[in-house]
This record gives structure tokens, sequence and C-alpha cells, in this order.
């Protein structure tokens, strides 16, 4: 048979272009959670409930009103009355009132009445009577309802590989069948000279390497591998068995019989029942490859050299099969970073769960029984007892969770359904950290954040940074308050904020709310701190004081860490009014909107970080007009969108 010269050699470039481009669609199916490891999601995971579902003891001790242990010490305890006690697991029902207490578990759900557990050790009982020998703050020994992960907040994103972190957090929001993408590749090995491994090794023979180092490689992507076994090289028979794999598969690899010899005849098949794209690629080791198509399904034909096969997958194939799944994954067991931040350790042998972004390395530890303590984290390094302090900027090693997604950008403050829009079109990977606008503030001031999501109002007469309105001026007041310097101040977009009510509700604007049931945001919050101000404002109309009006509203005290709680509570008939964004409204039939402002969303970036290739993207997408038209209801931008406002 006569020779075929290779085609002109493809660059690396365009070999790379070409694979690219190639149309690699993987199928969605529905696993049970124990069977989904290792497999890539199909879509976005939110969680329907909170974590923990209810707010519960994080030790052994007493259910009490923290207020009622203020005035004790260790000479003159208070005496509270004991109601009984509450085991974990239980769903007995106390309320604990004024002087009471209410003995409870590790883990039981928190009785009415009762924001705080004190600690068995620091009580004693007799007779019905629990004396308190140190006083507690409200929260002390609470972990609180969702304080880990909030209904409605997305855990994991679309296109993430599930490892034993990934299981766990399903597990947590109760999981059992798991939506990933099924990606069926097969692989042929081609040869006259080929035996699977364990048979007996004649003259002239070697052992099929290809078939189990492409599946291996294939499997750790996250695909799905489907051995075709050792093809002979004969023109009907391999013809048969690529007819078989294009039923079948989504992607074929085939090694060997791709070079231009006369028993080489990959590159023939190709071209006689599809098209061949590319025919040899100038790269050593690995020029002879063949990329084609056939009946719409991708094929490439690696060397049958395993070393050049492996090389040409790992350069090409692999990145092109996690881009297909969405995800674009690393391998490492250890690697080297720099403290992002100053770390207090507890003076004992502690293996602390980290993440890393951009070789910065900081605490993901949410506390005890946080299951995101791990799917926030990228691994974790090693504390030996004789270390009291770890300074930012010394080098460390992080020991990593096997396959990790590292984040681009880590982004603390107020929640927004806009960050959602913008880590997807931006292409980048966000790790957020929703600590409400203060905490947001803080991050960036401890340098633990890269940016913090802000709408902190503050009242301010008009100044040179422009004023809304209605005479609020957003963020900047808290930002020279706190004293913040190297950091920039990016104008991002406006949100509707006000009431949610149901439909059928008498209540139309806030002088209604006198002698209804409310639902607050959380402390910290730009939410809160905008109804505070808008309620302060009516008062003074009424010539009445602000204290006396939020007295007449019950709840007004109250703190939901989300609007998913605020949306949720008002739904069930809990409460008559909350306080959110007009998109919890959109996004639930039953609820009505009363617009009370128009709050600033901003951003708080630090300045060392502004001209990284990830912050660029960032801002490039706040500004773009793609991200204007796919905005949540309720969000828009304005003419100050993208504008930077730096602070020395």
């Amino acid at each position: 048979m006569k020779r075929k010269e290779f085609r002109e050699l493809a660059s690396v470039d365009e070999a790379r272009k070409i694979i690219n481009s190639l149309q690699v669609l993987p199928e969605k199916e529905g696993l049970a959670l124990e069977n989904a490891h290792g497999k890539t999601l199909a879509e976005d995971i939110v969680t329907e409930i909170n974590v923990p579902p209810f707010s519960r003891a994080v030790m052994d001790g007493y259910a009490v009103r923290a207020e009622d242990t203020y005035a004790c010490s260790e000479t003159e305890p208070v005496k509270l009355k004991l109601l009984g006690n509450i085991p974990a697991g239980s769903d007995v029902k106390f309320t604990v009132s004024r002087e009471e207490a209410a003995e409870i578990a590790t883990g039981a759900p928190i009785p009415e009445g009762a924001d705080a557990v004190v600690m068995v050790e620091y009580t004693s009982e007799e007779n019905g009577t629990v004396f308190i020998f140190r006083p507690v703050t409200v929260g002390e020994n609470i972990m609180k309802e969702g304080s880990d992960i909030l209904k409605g907040e997305r855990v994991l994103r679309r296109g993430r590989k599930l490892g034993t972190r990934e299981i766990g957090v399903l597990a947590s929001i109760g999981k059992k069948e798991v939506p990933v993408l099924r990606l069926p590749v097969g692989i042929v090995s081609t040869g006259d000279e080929l035996v699977r491994p364990g048979e007996m090794l004649a003259s002239g023979k070697v052992y099929d390497a290809n078939s189990y180092t492409l599946y291996a490689g294939v499997r750790e992507c996250g695909a799905l591998p489907l051995l075709y076994g050792i093809v002979k090289d004969d023109e009907k028979v391999m013809g048969k068995a690529l007819e078989t794999a294009v039923s079948e598969c989504a992607l074929i690899l085939t090694s060997g019989s791709t070079s231009s010899g006369t028993g080489d005849m990959m590159y023939r098949l190709i071209d006689e029942t599809g098209e061949t794209l590319a025919h040899g690629i100038n790269i050593k080791p690995g020029k002879p490859v063949v990329i084609g198509v056939i009946k719409d399904v991708p094929i490439i034909g690696l060397p049958g050299n395993p070393t050049s096969a492996l090389m040409i997958f790992n350069e090409f194939v692999a990145p092109l099969l996690r881009k297909s799944l969405g995800a674009e994954t690393g391998i490492r067991k250890t690697e080297a970073g720099i403290m992002g931040t100053d770390l207090r350790s507890e003076g004992r042998q502690q293996l602390l769960p980290v993440g890393m972004v951009r070789g910065q390395v900081y605490p993901a530890d949410r506390g005890s029984g946080a299951i995101t303590s791990l799917s926030g984290a990228d691994g974790f390094i090693e504390i030996p007892p004789e270390t009291e302090f770890i300074e930012a900027g010394t080098p460390v090693e992080v020991t990593l969770f096997g396959e990790v997604e590292k984040p681009d950008l880590l982004i603390a403050g107020g929640f927004c359904p806009g960050l959602d829009v913008l880590e997807d079109l931006s292409g980048l990977r966000f790790r957020t950290l929703y600590t409400g606008s203060t905490g947001g503030f803080s991050a960036i001031a401890a340098r633990t954040a890269d940016i913090a999501g802000i709408n902190m109002p503050s009242k301010r007469p008009k100044g040179q940074y422009g004023v809304l309105p209605n005479g609020i001026l957003y963020n900047i007041p808290t930002i020279e308050s706190m004293g913040l310097s190297d950091v920039v101040l990016v104008k991002g977009y406006r949100r509707e904020a006000g009431l949610l009510v149901r439909q059928d509700s008498p209540i139309l604007g806030l002088e209604d709310l006198q002698g209804k049931r409310l639902i607050n945001r959380n402390r910290g919050s730009g939410t809160r701190a905008l109804l505070d101000i808008k309620i302060e404002e009516l008062a003074g109309e009424r010539r009445i004081s602000k204290k006396e009006f939020t007295d007449s509203i019950p709840g007004y005290a109250s703190g939901a860490k989300s609007e998913v709680a605020v949306c949720e509570a008002v739904l069930s008939g809990k409460t008559d009014a909350g306080v959110g964004i007009r998109d919890c409204a959109e996004k639930n039939n039953g609820l009505r909107f009363i617009k009370l402002a128009e709050e600033d969303y901003d951003f708080l970036i630090r300045k060392e970080i502004l001209n990284t290739p990830e912050v660029k993207k960032f801002l490039q997408t706040l500004s773009s007009t793609e991200f204007a038209s796919k905005i949540p209801a309720g969000l828009q931008v304005y003419e100050r969108t993208g504008e930077i406002i730096p602070f020395e």
C-alpha cells in the first residue's frame, strides 16, 4: 500500500484551537449520593434548608436569657428556676422566661426565650434551682439556624468535581440524588503487536499500556472511560470498532495507526466516514496525531508510543475534557503559600482548614460543626503546639485535599444575587463569605478578603462624592470612620430595598408597621441600617422618638441572616412583614414588595490587587453591557457604575 505523507503539520497553537473548538457534549444523569464521588455536577446546587435547621447548643449546659446572668460571679451566683431537660434530638418545648433555665445537651435545639448557653462547668444544681457562677453574652455557645449554610444559598457550582468535602455538603443539605454530568469517552487501542496485561507475552508482542493510562486519565478528569479493547490492524475490524464507539460516546480516543506508514490507517478511516481536521502536530514527542469528526462525534487519534500518547493527552485532551465538564482542575498534593493574615494558634497541635487565593493562604474554619469549613477550604496547614502566632507573610505548606479548584477572588460582605451573575459572566471563581456589610469592611481591614460587597448607609449632608436624593451617603463615611487606607471604593449598582409582605397584607408602608410583627435583618447588615434611617425619619415627622416607634413593632430587634429567611418567615405567616430587596419578592409569587429606597451596593477592594488580571476582569464584567442586561430584577447599573474612588 502506498505511503501517504503527513499533511502540513499544525502548530501547537493551531492544534489547541482545533481541539478546543470540538463539541464534546456531556449528558445529565441523576446518581445516588453514594455513587457520585468523582463525578461532575451538572447544575448549581441551591440548598432548600438552613444548616443547621434550628439554633442549637454547642456545649452541654443550661439555656438561659443572657441578661439574667450579667450580675453573677464566682462568689455570688445567680439562681434560676430549672424548667427541665432538653436532650439532643428532642422535640420537647420550653419557653425560658426571666430567671428561668433549661438543662441542654450539645446539639439540642435552643428553647424559646433563651439566647445563650452557660457551660455546665460554671453551674451547679440543687433541688430544682440552677446556680450560675459566670455570666454569658447573647449568642454564646449557640450555633444559630443557618449560620453554616443558608437556605437559598448556592453551595456548589455547576462543573464542581465531587470529592469527599462536596459529598459531605450534599448530605448535610439532604440531597439523596445528585445531578451529574455523564461524558462517555471511548478508548480504542490498535495494533497487531498488542496483548492485554496478564496474558502471555510472545515474541514481537508488547503489553497494551495506552488503554489503561488513558482510562485513568479520562476518569481523573471526571469523564466516563469506556474500553473497546485491542483492535487489530485490519481496516474492516477497525472501522467496525469506530462505528460502535461513535454510537455510544461523546468523544473517542484511539492510540496507534495514526502515522503515515503503509500499515497506519486511522486517518484514512476518518477521511472515508467523516472529516479530518488535522493530521500531525509540530511537537516532540507526539507528532503523529489525527484530529477529526465522524457523525458529529470528535475523534482524536493519539500516537501508539505510550509516552507520546500520554504527553498529547495531558497537553490537549485533558483540558478539553475538563472544559467540557465545566471544571478546570489541577492535581497536587502539597503547595507552598504565604499567610495572607495574622493567625493566632490554639497552643496545641492543630490541623487548620485553609483556602488559597493567588498564593495567599487564609483560614477557612467557620467553627465547630461547620461542614463549610471543608467545602470552603483547599487543604490544611499543620500547626505544631509550640507555635502560638503566625504572622502575615510567613511561608506555609498547604496539604491539598486531592484535586482542588482554587478560587480567583475571595469576596466578603453582604449577600446579593448580583454576585452570582458577576461570577458566571466573568468566568472567575469566587469564594464568597456572606458576613454582612460590617463584616466586609472588617475583612478588608484585616486583609482576609480581596473584595467586600457593601451597602452601608449613613445620614450625611450632600458632599463632594454625591448623595442620593434622600440625603443618604453610602459606604464612604464608614471607610473614613474606620480609617481604612490603601483601598478603593468601586461604585457598583443600585438595589430597590423595602418591605416584603404577603399579597393580601393591609400594610402599605412604614407607617402601617405599628402593632405588626416584623422580621428584621441582622445587625451589621446595610439593609437593616437603611430601615433604621427610614424609621428615624418617619418618627421625626410624627414628632415621636425612634425608640417609641420601634417599641411598637414586635420583632424589630430580630435579625435574620439572609433575605431568604425573611421571605420564608413572611410567606409562612410567622411574621407580617420583613425587610429585603425586590429580587426576593420577584422570586416568590406570594410576596408583595413595598419600595422604601434605592441603596448603593458597592465594592471595596484592596489597592494592591487592583491591577491583577482577576480584579481587572471583575471590573470589566461589572461595567459590561451584558451584566447590565442580565442583572436580576430590582437591581440596576447607573452612570457611576465602575467609578473608582481611591482612599490613600
